[in-house]
């Protein structure tokens, strides 16, 4: 992922950038050059530098040809499977028509035998300043619901206990950190100074993630604006891995932990969407704000890292709500400096920061509690699969 905190640029996107992205997609028996050409076009797209029209127009043939189907959330059309002159499906093309997609089991049976057990195998950003504006929308108190965060970077104590909840509370696989805690190292003038971020999935209300997937298994709820993955669907092809400047997925390797008893939500949500829990293996995951609470009223409107963070640095709600309890902690430290992660990537991720941004040049480092006092294996180095 591009390094992250204030000076970070489009133009990141660089040799290195291009390196990492091909180092995790040649893991997958799909089109590398094709992931890394439409996950930088996504992002120009978030910014708003490129059309929607223009990025299928450029893109479409290329997908509908490695994927048979192209139901990415930006094509208003519908795509059918390819045919031949005939009219009879292709081999190795799941043979859908409509709106329908198929399902992930459906469409690795069709890749063929030697396809198939290939991808089975190698699948194991700043709130504006004034204080009452929600994160997502520039005006209104009312509307749509956007869950998110304000998370408060100078009370946090990088004790991990955020990320352990998560871990207990969803069952992720070893080295899966669906939040994670960045502790690193400023220096200015000979002064060196430290602090730490803790980061789940942004939820973003322009979501590259999901511009990428051919078979929509990456999409936003309509809501609560929650961003997830249909486990049925995805094929795990990690382009949304890609795509996201944030580094929250990870490809299911069906590794458990001894953190965890195992999960005990629903893995379903109220659509009857596989999305909630530990994903199979071969199956992009990330947090998903604790989506199987959301949809039990018992604990709709609570996650499990913000319920063990003993310091109250995490604030879960509404965004677009004036009287939600992040909104209310907004005003309460209407002084405090604030930011969105990566914002200059057009993204609008629903996290707030409060606190001081970390730079493009912090230098990582560990302490004072670490994974492994935690029992807990560390984030792999781009952010996603253990290597």
């Amino acid at each position: 992922m591009p390094d992250l905190g204030k000076g970070w640029t489009p133009g990141d996107l660089d040799e290195d950038w291009e390196a990492s992205a091909e180092a995790k997609l040649e893991t997958v028996e799909f089109d590398t050059e094709l992931g890394i050409e439409i996950s930088r076009d996504a992002m120009a797209l978030a910014r708003g530098e490129m059309t929607e029209t223009a990025f299928h127009e450029k893109h479409h043939e290329a997908v509908f040809e490695e994927f048979g189907i192209d139901q990415r959330p930006t094509y208003e059309t519908t795509v059918k499977a390819k045919t031949d002159d005939d009219g009879d499906a292709l081999p190795g093309v799941p043979d859908v028509g409509g709106d329908a997609v198929p399902s992930r089991r459906g469409l690795l049976k069709t890749m063929g035998g030697l396809a198939a057990a290939g991808a089975a195998t190698s699948m194991a950003g700043c709130l504006d300043q004034a204080v009452d504006t929600p994160a997502s929308t520039a005006d209104s108190d009312g509307g749509d619901v956007q869950l998110g965060m304000v998370i408060d970077t100078d009370k946090c104590i990088a004790c991990l206990k955020c990320a352990e909840a998560c871990k207990q509370e969803n069952d992720t696989d070893r080295g899966s950190q669906w939040m994670h805690v960045f502790r690193y190292e400023e220096t200015e003038y000979d002064d060196v100074s430290e602090g730490q971020m803790p980061r789940p999935c942004q939820h973003c209300s322009e979501p590259s993630c999901t511009y990428v997937c051919p078979t929509q298994s990456r999409f936003k709820r309509e809501e609560d604006g929650i961003v997830l993955t249909d486990y049925d669907r995805c094929i795990g092809c990690k382009y949304c891995e890609v795509a996201c400047p944030y580094g929250v997925n990870f490809l299911g390797k069906d590794e458990p932990t001894d953190k965890s008893p195992g999960f005990f939500g629903s893995d379903t949500d109220k659509n009857d969407r596989r999305v909630g829990g530990p994903p199979p293996a071969g199956v992009m995951g990330k947090c998903t704000f604790c989506v199987h609470r959301q949809d039990d009223s018992a604990q709709k409107g609570t996650t499990a890292c913000e319920d063990d963070c003993p310091v109250d640095a995490i604030h879960f709600g509404d965004m677009n709500d004036a009287d939600s309890q992040p909104r209310q902690y907004l005003r309460e430290n209407r002084d405090q400096s604030r930011f969105k992660l990566l914002e200059e990537q057009g993204n609008e991720p629903n996290v707030v920061y409060l606190g001081n941004e970390p730079s493009k040049d912090a230098t990582p480092t560990d302490g004072p509690f670490t994974y492994e006092d935690l029992g807990m294996e560390t984030l792999a180095d781009d952010g996603g699969d253990d290597q």
